[in-house]
């Protein structure tokens, strides 16, 4: 049996339960056909924690609530009730090619988030989207990083909702070094996925067309972003309230200054958030500015208040590595190579691919290294401003294959 994590938002049109519902255990929690009401259906919606169900069951239910749809709209039915009707429907198509299934989900998520209103269901294809990316990155939390970094190197287009997904695989990483539970996770890839709802079109414009310094209209836009998405969250029928006040406050500097422990949930995920939007900017491109090193974006991001390395920052570090997947980095034979996945036991012995051999000369088939091996060990990393060139997704993917055939 297969089962697949959802979130409670997609039992809220239900009158009573339509699949079997089971715990983070996979223990029998309530069987379908009891009322959404049920006790126990109700004390984990209230303490915020998550549902999970057979795939096949869940895929079961969206066919025939498909089929409804689609009688209503043949017999001319209102709008409404057409869109209580309507499945998950978000458009994530086959994939064919190594790194399409993260273009399209950031393609899918463009959609969703331009239709951010309260006259609009774009909750439910969020919450779509965000369950797939989270499934990916499960499988495959190297390659998810990898992509987002270095893709991000190269390209500005859809600018804002790249950023969004890499957040939020950036911060889910630093969250379970952190050991967060499953409930302030839910609530952090909700978060990181809409805290920028409200200036999207701004974001992509200003990534990609960005000259000289910003006119007063753009910058008070700016400034209240935060506050103008957490209201498109109310409106547009939201009632968590440390969903809206994390995205209300993910810029909050003020925030730091309260004890760990004395943080609400909301304001937990704010913190990590305005650190990892800054890391993530940081180390892509912009119309103004080329990326950073991961170094000097780390710098940034992981010192607290008084300037000194705190938790947060810490965690971010061993969660990220000295060089994430997606950067380039010169050895100590002077060989440079792309990171392919962080190092296991290490921070600072990361996966490679030698790209320039030590002449200088691009290599026609990149290389894997180990860097914890002698002669290999990493000596610097490398301004992807410098690095030109660009390996195509065929053969990124086939590094990171071999890289698998090479692991334990």
């Amino acid at each position: 049996m297969t089962l697949i994590r959802l979130s409670p938002e997609h039992l809220q049109s239900q009158p009573e339960l339509p699949f079997d519902l089971y715990d983070e255990h996979h223990q029998l929690l309530v069987a379908a056909k009891q009322p959404l009401d049920h006790q126990v259906v109700q004390a984990r919606l209230h303490a915020r924690l998550g549902f999970y169900a057979e795939s096949q069951a869940v895929e079961e239910w969206r066919r025939r609530l498909a089929t409804a749809t689609d009688e209503l709209s043949q017999r001319d039915m209102p709008p409404p009730k057409i869109v209580r009707a309507r499945p998950i429907s978000v458009p994530v198509q086959s994939f064919t090619k190594p790194g399409d299934e993260w273009e399209n989900l950031t393609h899918a998520l463009e959609a969703v988030l331009r239709d951010a209103s309260a006259n609009k269901p774009w909750l439910e294809p969020l919450n779509y989207v965000m369950a797939r990316a989270r499934g990916q990155a499960t499988l495959k939390p190297d390659e998810a990083l990898f992509h987002f970094i270095y893709e991000g190197q190269y390209y500005t287009d859809e600018y804002s909702s790249h950023q969004a997904l890499r957040c939020m695989l950036i911060a889910g990483e630093v969250a379970r070094h952190l050991e967060w539970d499953d409930a302030l996770l839910d609530l952090l890839d909700r978060s990181a996925l809409t805290m920028n709802v409200a200036m999207r079109r701004l974001q992509n414009t200003l990534a990609q067309e960005r000259s000289g310094p910003l006119d007063a209209a753009t910058q008070a836009s700016i400034a209240r972003h935060a506050a103008d998405g957490a209201r498109i969250l109310e409106e547009s029928g939201v009632a968590d309230a440390e969903w809206i006040e994390a995205v209300r406050h993910h810029h909050d500097e003020t925030l730091e200054q309260i004890p760990v422990a004395q943080r609400r949930p909301g304001q937990r995920v704010a913190v990590l958030l305005r650190r990892v939007d800054i890391y993530g900017a940081k180390l892509s491109r912009r119309a103004d500015r080329a990326p950073a090193t991961a170094m000097q974006a780390a710098r940034e991001v992981c010192l607290g208040a008084n300037g000194r390395l705190d938790r947060m920052g810490a965690a971010l570090l061993k969660a990220m590595g000295l060089y994430p997947p997606g950067s380039f980095v010169k050895l100590e034979n002077r060989e440079i190579a792309l990171v392919l996945a962080r190092g296991i036991r290490q921070a600072n012995h990361p996966k490679v691919a030698v790209v320039i051999n030590a002449k200088g000369m691009p290599l026609p088939d990149p290389r894997p290294r180990d860097t914890a091996q002698p002669g290999y060990a990493v000596r610097s990393a490398i301004s992807p401003a410098k690095m030109l060139m660009k390996l195509p997704r065929d053969r990124v993917q086939a590094l990171h294959e071999t890289l698998r055939s090479m692991q334990p």
